[in-house]
């Protein structure tokens, strides 16, 4: 047996170039949120007392030399951060675990991947809800049609980042309540379902707000203001979704 703290200083040798990477990338939110990872996985580290089983540290080494294989930098400083976490406690819990994930600087990376077919279906989204309550837009790709004009949903619509931070709350409320692992799969499953419905809620809200539906003083202003409402309304449903506490403390 190997005391973690050894453990993880060996992980950390083995994949300084993750780390290396992972330092390049951190600006604007990515740098608050590896700063918080670094902190939790020092705090993590001075707290260890346990011992890491030779298996799991070799797991781990083979898991950080793999991971260059695959040309993706991303993967890289995610193996480094997941086998450091995985020697750091005792037990690895799968939300700890996607939270560090998540802490890493991926939105970039979401923006190119999710962006378009998240604004595809909060457009999708935002029609019913607007036909629903009478209004005839049309479904162009990712625009609304409406007397003869497009509303286009354009990136930051997407929707990306507050799905992230659904997501994050997700991994927190499962921590705290120590979910069992089907029981995070379903609570990760019905955030990413509040995000995008919340979303779509926002474009809807915002349609009626720049078509004239709605006088409100302030256009530019009430465009943050119904962003922070909608995603209090998704956090709150996020909070609200089932989860069943584990047995095991």
């Amino acid at each position: 047996m190997i005391a973690a703290r050894w453990a993880m200083l060996l992980i950390a040798g083995a994949g300084w170039h993750g780390i290396v990477l992972l330092a390049g990338r951190a600006e604007g939110v990515g740098l608050a949120t590896t700063l918080a990872l670094g902190a939790a996985l020092g705090w993590l580290s001075v707290r260890a007392r346990h011992d890491v089983a030779p298996a799991r540290l070799v797991a781990g080494l083979l898991l950080i030399a793999a991971a260059p294989l695959t040309g993706v930098a991303l993967v890289e400083i995610g193996a480094v951060v997941a086998a450091l976490l995985w020697c750091a406690m005792p037990r690895l819990r799968w939300p700890a675990l996607a939270l560090a994930l998540l802490a890493l600087p991926i939105l970039p990376t979401l923006d190119v991947l999710a962006a378009y077919p998240l604004r595809r279906v909060s457009a999708m989204l935002t029609v019913a809800m607007l036909r629903l309550n009478g209004i005839g837009v049309g479904l162009e790709g990712v625009a609304l049609r409406w007397h003869g004009r497009e509303l286009l949903f354009d990136g930051p619509c997407s929707g990306v980042r507050m799905l992230w931070a659904t997501l994050v709350l997700a991994c927190v409320l499962a921590m705290v309540r120590r979910a069992r692992p089907a029981a995070f799969a379903a609570i990760l499953a019905g955030a990413v379902g509040v995000a995008i419905l919340g979303n779509a809620l926002r474009a809807a809200s915002l349609f009626y707000l720049e078509e004239g539906f709605v006088a409100l003083p302030g256009d530019a202003a009430m465009h943050e203001v119904v962003g922070l409402a909608a995603f209090a309304l998704v956090a709150a449903a996020a909070m609200a979704l089932p989860m069943r506490r584990s047995a095991r403390t």
